[in-house]
Protein backbone atom coordinates (compact mmCIF):
# COMPACT_ATOMS: atom_id res chain seq x y z
CA UNK A 1 0.00 0.00 0.00
CA UNK A 2 1.39 3.45 -0.84
CA UNK A 3 2.35 5.52 2.22
CA UNK A 4 -0.20 8.24 1.43
CA UNK A 5 -3.00 5.64 1.32
CA UNK A 6 -1.91 4.23 4.69
CA UNK A 7 -1.88 7.73 6.20
CA UNK A 8 -5.32 8.50 4.79
CA UNK A 9 -6.75 5.18 6.01
CA UNK A 10 -5.34 5.76 9.50
CA UNK A 11 -6.61 9.32 9.87
CA UNK A 12 -10.01 8.73 8.23
CA UNK A 13 -11.83 7.61 11.35
CA UNK A 14 -12.37 8.21 15.02
CA UNK A 15 -10.78 5.73 17.41
CA UNK A 16 -12.06 4.82 20.83
CA UNK A 17 -9.75 4.09 23.75
CA UNK A 18 -10.51 0.42 24.36
CA UNK A 19 -8.03 -0.29 27.14
CA UNK A 20 -4.92 1.07 28.81
CA UNK A 21 -1.89 -0.80 30.02
CA UNK A 22 1.62 -2.06 29.21
CA UNK A 23 3.04 1.21 30.62
CA UNK A 24 1.19 4.20 32.13
CA UNK A 25 -0.55 6.19 29.41
CA UNK A 26 -0.35 3.42 26.78
CA UNK A 27 -3.86 3.50 25.27
CA UNK A 28 -5.09 0.81 22.90
CA UNK A 29 -7.25 2.51 20.24
CA UNK A 30 -9.56 0.71 17.84
CA UNK A 31 -10.50 -0.32 15.39
CA UNK A 32 -8.28 0.51 12.44
CA UNK A 33 -9.36 0.32 8.81
CA UNK A 34 -9.19 -3.33 7.71
CA UNK A 35 -6.82 -2.38 4.87
CA UNK A 36 -4.09 -1.51 7.38
CA UNK A 37 -4.40 -4.52 9.70
CA UNK A 38 -0.93 -5.98 10.24
CA UNK A 39 0.29 -8.68 12.60
CA UNK A 40 2.73 -7.64 15.32
CA UNK A 41 6.37 -7.62 14.31
CA UNK A 42 8.14 -10.99 14.51
CA UNK A 43 11.04 -9.32 16.32
CA UNK A 44 10.10 -6.39 18.58
CA UNK A 45 12.26 -3.28 18.60
CA UNK A 46 14.29 -2.80 21.75
CA UNK A 47 13.58 0.94 21.69
CA UNK A 48 10.53 2.82 20.38
CA UNK A 49 10.64 6.61 20.91
CA UNK A 50 7.92 8.36 22.89
CA UNK A 51 5.25 9.82 20.61
CA UNK A 52 5.56 7.04 18.02
CA UNK A 53 2.23 6.20 16.37
CA UNK A 54 1.97 2.50 15.59
CA UNK A 55 -0.43 -0.17 14.35
CA UNK A 56 -0.83 -3.90 14.96
CA UNK A 57 -3.75 -6.20 14.24
CA UNK A 58 -6.86 -3.95 14.37
CA UNK A 59 -5.52 -1.35 16.80
CA UNK A 60 -3.35 1.75 16.90
CA UNK A 61 -1.37 3.32 19.75
CA UNK A 62 0.81 6.28 20.64
CA UNK A 63 3.82 5.26 22.73
CA UNK A 64 3.71 7.51 25.83
CA UNK A 65 7.37 6.97 26.70
CA UNK A 66 10.37 5.22 25.21
CA UNK A 67 9.87 1.46 25.57
CA UNK A 68 10.46 -1.75 23.65
CA UNK A 69 7.66 -2.50 21.21
CA UNK A 70 6.44 -4.93 18.59
CA UNK A 71 4.05 -2.68 16.68
CA UNK A 72 4.61 -1.17 13.21
CA UNK A 73 5.56 2.51 13.53
CA UNK A 74 3.73 4.70 11.01
CA UNK A 75 4.35 8.19 12.37
CA UNK A 76 5.01 10.46 15.33
CA UNK A 77 2.89 12.70 17.49
CA UNK A 78 4.29 15.87 19.02
CA UNK A 79 3.84 16.68 22.67
CA UNK A 80 3.09 14.29 25.50
CA UNK A 81 0.11 12.09 26.21
CA UNK A 82 1.24 11.38 29.76
CA UNK A 83 3.07 13.42 32.38
CA UNK A 84 5.06 11.78 35.13
CA UNK A 85 5.82 13.55 38.39
CA UNK A 86 7.22 12.31 41.67
CA UNK A 87 3.73 11.78 43.11
CA UNK A 88 1.42 11.21 40.15
CA UNK A 89 0.88 10.12 36.57
CA UNK A 90 -1.38 12.32 34.43
CA UNK A 91 -2.57 10.35 31.39
CA UNK A 92 -4.38 12.35 28.72
CA UNK A 93 -6.28 9.32 27.36
CA UNK A 94 -8.71 7.15 29.30
CA UNK A 95 -11.06 4.31 28.41
CA UNK A 96 -14.02 5.45 26.33
CA UNK A 97 -12.43 8.65 25.01
CA UNK A 98 -12.42 9.30 21.25
CA UNK A 99 -9.28 10.15 19.29
CA UNK A 100 -8.76 11.26 15.70
CA UNK A 101 -5.33 11.56 14.10
CA UNK A 102 -4.47 14.27 11.60
CA UNK A 103 -1.45 15.11 9.50
CA UNK A 104 0.54 18.23 10.31
CA UNK A 105 3.53 19.92 8.73
CA UNK A 106 7.06 19.53 10.06
CA UNK A 107 6.92 23.20 11.08
CA UNK A 108 3.73 22.69 13.11
CA UNK A 109 5.23 19.56 14.71
CA UNK A 110 8.27 21.60 15.79
CA UNK A 111 6.09 24.42 17.16
CA UNK A 112 4.12 21.99 19.30
CA UNK A 113 7.30 20.30 20.55
CA UNK A 114 8.83 23.66 21.53
CA UNK A 115 5.58 24.76 23.21
CA UNK A 116 5.37 21.52 25.23
CA UNK A 117 9.04 21.69 26.23
CA UNK A 118 8.38 24.99 27.99
CA UNK A 119 5.37 23.63 29.95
Amino acid sequence: MPVEDLINAHRSRDYRVLATGFVPGFAYLGETDQRIHLPRRDVPRTRVPAGSVAIAENQTVVYPKETPGGWHIIGRMPGRIVSFSEHSIDAKLSIGMTVRFKSISVEKFSQIEVSNASD
